[in-house]
C-alpha cells in the first residue's frame, strides 16, 4: 500500500501586478493573507481585491451597516 500526501484544494489565485502590490505595500494596505478572504465577491470579481486590506475592511463594514449583515 502506497501513501500519497493529501493535496489541498484551493480556489485559482488571481494574478495581480507587481505595481499594485507595490502601490498597496507603499500605502500599508497590502493584505498579508488575502488567501483567507473567503467571500465569493472577492473571489469573484475583477473589481474587488482581496490583497487590497482597505477594501477588504470597507466591504465589511458596509455590508452589516447598510446590507444588516
Amino acid at each position: 500500500m502506497v501513501f500519497t500526501p493529501r493535496r489541498k484544494f484551493q480556489m485559482a489565485k488571481r494574478k495581480v501586478s507587481s505595481a499594485k502590490v507595490d502601490a498597496l505595500q507603499h500605502s500599508g494596505t497590502l493584505n498579508p493573507h488575502p488567501e483567507e478572504i473567503k467571500d465569493e465577491l472577492f473571489q469573484h470579481s475583477n473589481f474587488f481585491d482581496p490583497h487590497d486590506l482597505m477594501q477588504v475592511k470597507y466591504e465589511m463594514i458596509r455590508r452589516v451597516s447598510v446590507d444588516g449583515w
